[in-house]
């Protein structure tokens, strides 16, 4: 990626990626369709938070860690997007990435994505899935903001009015 491009990846935005139709993706996208999402932002099944550049935390089995995006998600369709808020965009955003980089070395939530997908299923409070930690993360600074708790957050979420699109392409 041309540093241009890699200028795009701020530290505190959310990168979103593109399901790749595999079991998990399919079921996410079908559950944010139900959840009344529109087609193309259902097809968004994976956000992190950037930790600038070429990071960012990945909230992913079977553990939180910093990931090398052109490693770890390298030919992946990818949005960019921040939290339109002026204080967010001028210092905020650096606490955002500070708290989800407190989520690191965590286990991943198993229970939590399949009590996404079946809610007869118990979430586990301490651990998180992607949109969980990115909307905890979020919210730590802006409290209340999207008017959910954090395990009930999808993906999708990222994309509606609160956000703007920074970039979107595929990660090389």
């Amino acid at each position: 990626m041309t540093q241009d491009i890699l200028d795009k990846f701020r530290m505190g935005y959310f990168i979103l990626y593109k399901s790749e139709g595999d079991f998990f993706g399919k079921g996410i996208t079908a559950k944010q369709l139900s959840a009344g999402f529109s087609v193309e932002d259902s097809q968004y099944v994976h956000i992190e938070v950037s930790g600038g550049e070429t990071t960012s935390v990945n909230i992913s089995p079977p553990i939180s860690k910093l990931v090398d995006i052109t490693q770890d998600h390298k030919g992946r369709t990818t949005k960019v997007v921040r939290f339109k808020n002026t204080d967010y965009e001028n210092r905020l955003r650096y606490k955002v990435a500070y708290f989800s980089a407190t989520l690191c070395n965590k286990g991943y939530d198993f229970g939590g994505i399949l009590a996404f997908l079946f809610k007869w299923i118990k979430q586990n409070n301490r651990l998180y899935f992607c949109s969980e930690g990115a909307a905890w993360a979020l919210q730590k600074v802006f409290p209340g903001i999207l008017g959910i708790n954090p395990n009930d957050c999808m993906p999708a979420r990222f994309l509606g009015k609160e956000f703007e699109l920074v970039w979107e392409g595929v990660i090389n």
